[in-house]
C-alpha cells in the first residue's frame, strides 16, 4: 500500500512538472513571438526607417528575413547614364525598392532607398508610403499641404526634371536644413493639352510650386527616395 501511494505521489509530481514545463515553453514561445522583428509594414519614416530597414541594416539581414524577395547584387540607375551595384527588394513588382549602400564592400548601412523607379512595375500600386501619407501619386498641391508651404522643384525635360530641389524650410525639412525625403514630380506627357503649361516649367532651373502654371498642371509624385540620419 505504501509503495502504491509513493508511486501515485510520484506520478502527480511528474505530471505537475510536465505541466509546468509545458506552460513555461508556451510562455517562452509567446515571448519569442513578441520579441521577433515585425514584418515589413511598408511605412517610411524619413531619417529613421523604411519598413524594417534602418541605418544599420545589412544585406545579410534582409536575405535572412525576406529570402527570395531580395535581389542581392543588382544594377541601380543613378542618373545621366550612370549605374551602381546595389540591392533590389520585390523586383518587378509595384513594391520594388532599390537600395544603394554606404558600405559597398560588405553591403551594409543603406545610403539611399528609392521607391517607384521601375515604371514597368506600375509603382502607382505600391504599398510604400510615408508616415505623413505621401505616396506615389501624391499631387503637388497635397505636397504643399503636408510641407506647410510652397517648395521648389527642377524644371521638366531632362534627367533630373521634376526633382524637388528645396522644401524652403517647410515641414519636410529638418531643423538643421537637411531633408531625408525627396521626390520627383511628373505629369501625363502624352496629354498634349498639358504642353502649354509644362512648357513654362522646362529646363535646368528651379520653379516654385506656387507658380500659376505649376498649380494648374498639378504634377504628381512618380518616385521618391529616403535617406537616414
Amino acid at each position: 500500500m505504501k509503495i502504491f501511494v509513493r508511486l501515485l505521489l510520484l506520478g502527480v509530481i511528474l505530471n505537475a512538472c510536465q505541466n509546468a514545463k509545458s506552460e513555461n515553453t508556451s510562455t517562452d514561445s509567446t515571448l519569442a513571438v513578441k520579441q521577433e522583428a515585425p514584418a515589413n509594414d511598408f511605412v517610411c519614416v524619413p531619417g529613421e526607417r523604411v519598413g524594417m530597414i534602418t541605418a544599420t541594416t545589412t544585406l545579410a539581414e534582409l536575405e535572412a528575413k525576406l529570402g527570395s524577395d531580395v535581389s542581392a547584387r543588382d544594377t541601380v540607375y543613378i542618373g545621366e547614364g550612370y549605374f551602381e551595384i546595389g540591392t533590389i527588394l520585390y523586383k518587378g513588382t509595384p513594391n520594388e525598392l532599390q537600395i544603394l549602400w554606404k558600405d559597398t564592400t560588405n553591403f551594409k548601412n543603406p545610403a539611399t532607398l528609392m521607391v517607384g523607379r521601375n515604371a514597368e512595375a506600375n509603382p502607382a500600386q505600391t504599398q510604400w508610403h510615408t508616415d505623413t501619407g505621401i505616396k506615389i501619386g501624391t499631387t503637388l498641391k497635397e505636397l504643399e499641404q503636408i510641407n506647410g508651404k510652397a517648395f521648389k522643384f527642377m524644371g521638366f525635360g531632362w534627367d533630373y526634371g521634376g526633382s524637388v530641389a528645396n522644401w524652403d524650410s517647410g515641414k519636410l525639412m529638418e531643423a538643421d536644413g537637411v531633408s531625408y525625403f525627396t521626390c520627383v514630380l511628373g505629369y501625363n506627357y502624352e496629354d498634349q493639352s498639358l504642353n502649354p503649361l509644362a512648357d513654362k516649367l522646362l529646363g535646368d532651373s528651379e520653379f516654385s510650386s506656387s507658380q500659376a502654371e505649376a498649380q494648374k498642371l498639378n504634377p504628381v509624385i512618380i518616385n521618391f527616395q529616403i535617406s537616414f540620419k
